[in-house]
């Protein structure tokens, strides 16, 4: 029924449209950030606002505006403010994933598809000789998009794991474990542990 739906040619007239005369200002896209709670129903997004902002800091965030239901657009007071949210992600409200992404100036809230969050990872089971940076990045490499490593060399010592944050996609299953081959010696399986991961099954 729906491919023989035709639209009249009055609501095919195009709107000409100035961005410059009813455009929210670009300064004020410029640092915001979009975000859905992906929950399975709708949520208090009062509620949702009263926690984020002494978190975030009142002084930083601008406004925190539910535009939709579980979704808001969040004004921060400079662009810094606003990729120090993003960068101590993921985030989340009552175990569910609250995605964050840029504002675009150009998309409607349909556009923004939230696949993706960045989330650290702890990489085990890794042989002393081999805790390296240069590992961290090629095994990070197995498991999404590289966006740092941890070296936290405290006296030359790594730790116990190899740490690494990188951008998941979430529509993908995560992985448990990547196996390390070395030459002429037996393959390890080397465990994933994921940091703060929240519930974005939905």
């Amino acid at each position: 029924m729906l491919s023989d739906l035709n639209f009249t040619a009055e609501e095919q007239d195009a709107v000409v449209v100035f961005p410059e005369s009813v455009a929210i200002p670009a300064e004020d896209i410029a640092c915001s950030l979009v975000g859905r709670v992906l929950s399975s129903g709708p949520l208090d997004g009062g509620r949702v606002a009263r926690l984020f902002r002494p978190i975030w800091k009142d002084n930083k965030v601008q406004t925190i505006t539910e535009i939709n239901s579980n979704f808001f657009l969040i004004a921060f007071a400079s662009s810094s403010n606003r990729n120090n949210v993003l960068k101590r992600g993921p985030w989340d409200f009552q175990k569910h994933w609250f995605p964050l992404e840029h504002a675009d100036p150009a998309c409607t809230i349909h556009d923004y598809a939230f696949r993706y969050t960045c989330i650290l990872v702890w990489i085990h089971n890794i042989p002393l000789s081999l805790m390296t940076e240069a590992l961290s990045r090629t095994l990070g490499a197995c498991i999404g998009k590289v966006v740092m490593t941890d070296s936290r060399l405290e006296d030359g010592n790594m730790g116990e794991f190899l740490r690494v944050r990188v951008s998941l996609d979430t529509t993908k299953p995560l992985r448990r474990c990547v196996m390390l081959s070395r030459s002429n010696a037996k393959a390890i399986l080397c465990p994933l542990q994921y940091e703060r991961i929240p519930i974005f099954c939905h």
